[in-house]
């Protein structure tokens, strides 16, 4: 899932006041109505070519419930990296997000340069100089050094347990590292290991002088880092604000500011984006594009990898050992109807990754709508109609979820009309990625059959360790109890080979074992849906969950009542 990878925070202090909440309905309430002709300078929502312009405020109403910790990493999953880690701070190696043509690949960041060892063990890492973090102190191989300490180190003084967790599927071949002078260090894997960069973009570098001054405890008050924004306001559960970073060593952002609310209620996003609240929307309500496009409102779908792919129960029966249930459930989903239900902002996914993704099989025919064939397999199963009763556990919103409760309703019917019962067990999004993390196999959720995923499916090949493999990091079960020996076969063959063309056909052949198995409930494609005021210019929609906000800039702020500050 997007959130995947992270932990669940606690309840006092991610959850929104009431203040707040009333403070949004108010907004909403009374400015929704005042939307004028000001915003609709953009015919039917085309993006802005704007190029050469700068400055700017831009307010952006997340999905995350919350805003993200910015720690390293921070939490919300994706959303987090997207919109908090990826500007505060920097990693060895950055994704070139700049461009929509291809799937983002790691380019350099605070390393300009690597090589790596005959026998592919040992990757020796060029540090970029002159690089200083927003307290002033420098950037070298000493804070290279002391992140990968706190982060994999239990024995020293500044180890982050959280950021130990978070961070687990991304260092988890990582055996030793050490300075060879004061812009070069080394990385010794416990295996020859071909998406080394690939887990490094995810590593974030923090002022160790702040991390000293604060404690990891205190930390996320005086979060630091080298990145294009400095952190100039932190309201936990309220308002994030990041102000242009003017000694960036990539050159300083067009924006001149950053405005982060968490709004996990799509209706509630879009009433802020017309109420002039924000400039961006984050996943508005499908039933409202249509309104928003006729209004000017720029429009942004694109492919990218990220989907719905629900993970069962492998623990126990009924699907523990039973592949012809858990394909009888992929041939019962009319993925097209649910396509026609959130107006085309997701399509039908046949297997884990789009058509097109490198990781594709186009030999494969996947799954398909078939509810004739959905009951002969339940027969072949062992189940009547009216036999199977399934508790299926989703969130009612969060990062990367696209719309969980009317999806929910449709795969309800659509399994009640080949004779399963399904019980819907909608939850928050914090509790469905403590699941994902503490595994179907503890007594408190061991009632649950399905459970909801949305994974960046293919974002990068390392990524698919987490839902894919038997064991996770720290030797703990598959979360969802899966353990198919063609998959972790191909999938650790394809993370030895340097080769990308050979490492590919291996991860094809992983997805192939997956599929035969109906490992996962293959669901939906997701479409990156976000919204836009005419004001925002210079933002490219990547094939990726994150985005580069360094050439973005916002222009004269829509309907004429708004000012940058």
């Amino acid at each position: 899932m997007a959130g995947d990878g992270t932990l669940p925070p606690t309840l006092s202090r991610r959850t929104w006041t009431g203040f707040w909440k009333t403070a949004v309905l108010i907004t909403v309430l009374i400015t929704a109505a005042s939307l004028t002709s000001a915003c609709m300078s953009v015919a039917g929502g085309a993006p802005s070519s704007g190029k050469n312009g700068a400055g700017g405020t831009l307010r952006i109403a997340m999905s995350a419930g919350n805003i993200p910790f910015p720690t390293t990493p921070p939490d919300q999953g994706y959303e987090g990296y997207r919109f908090v880690g990826n500007n505060i701070y920097d990693g060895l190696t950055k994704y070139n997000l700049d461009q929509n043509a291809a799937i983002p690949t790691p380019q350099p960041a605070l390393a300009t340069s690597w090589t790596v060892s005959p026998d592919q063990l040992t990757w020796t890492f060029n540090l970029r100089r002159g690089v200083t973090f927003h307290d002033g102190t420098p950037f070298n191989a000493d804070a290279v050094i002391f992140q990968l300490n706190r982060e994999d180190d239990p024995h020293f003084k500044y180890y982050d347990t959280l950021a130990a967790a978070r961070l687990a599927t991304y260092l988890i071949f990582f055996k030793n590292w050490r300075k060879i002078d004061d812009y070069t260090v080394s990385i010794t894997t416990t295996q020859p290991y071909a998406w080394l960069l690939y887990d490094l973009a995810h590593v974030f570098f923090p002022s160790p002088t702040v991390v000293q001054t604060y404690g990891n405890a205190n930390y996320n008050q005086h979060a630091t880092g080298t990145g294009p924004f400095i952190m100039t306001k932190y309201i936990d559960g309220q308002v994030m604000e990041l102000t242009a970073n003017d000694h960036y060593w990539g050159g300083r952002p067009k924006l001149d500011k950053i405005v982060l609310y968490p709004q996990p209620v799509a209706a509630s996003r879009v009433a802020m984006l017309q109420s002039n609240g924000v400039d961006w929307a984050e996943v508005p309500s499908p039933d409202a594009i249509n309104q928003l496009r006729s209004q000017g409102y720029q429009i942004f779908m694109g492919e990218y990898p990220h989907g719905i792919m629900p993970r069962f129960n492998l623990f126990r029966a009924p699907f523990k050992g039973n592949v012809k249930l858990r394909q009888a459930l992929n041939f019962a989903l009319n993925r097209q109807g649910i396509t026609a239900l959130v107006n085309n902002v997701g399509y039908p996914a046949k297997q884990y990754v789009y058509p097109g993704h490198p990781n594709y099989d186009p030999a494969f025919p996947g799954y398909a709508y078939d509810p004739a064939k959905a009951k002969q397999l339940l027969a072949d199963a062992g189940y009547q109609p009216g036999q199977l009763h399934l508790k299926f556990a989703y969130p009612t919103g969060g990062s990367g979820n696209m719309f969980p409760d009317p999806m929910m309703q449709q795969l309800q019917a659509d399994f009640k009309a080949v004779g399963v019962d399904v019980e819907l067990m909608p939850m928050e999004w914090s509790t469905i990625v403590s699941i994902g993390l503490t595994g179907l196999d503890k007594p408190e959720w061991s009632n649950i059959d399905i459970l909801w995923s949305s994974p960046a499916a293919g974002q990068e090949p390392d990524g698919f360790m987490l839902n894919f493999l038997c064991q996770r990091p720290g030797g703990q079960p598959n979360a969802a109890g899966m353990c198919n020996p063609d998959v972790d076969r191909n999938y650790f063959a394809a993370s030895r080979e340097f080769d990308p063309r050979k490492s590919t056909g291996y991860l094809q052949k992983m997805m192939d074992a997956a599929l035969t198995d109906a490992d996962f409930l293959f669901w939906m494609h997701d479409l990156n849906l976000r919204v836009m005021s005419p004001s925002v210019h210079g933002f490219v929609q990547p094939k990726s969950w994150w985005v580069d906000f360094g050439k973005i800039w916002v222009g004269e702020q829509c309907c004429g009542s708004q000012s940058n500050g």
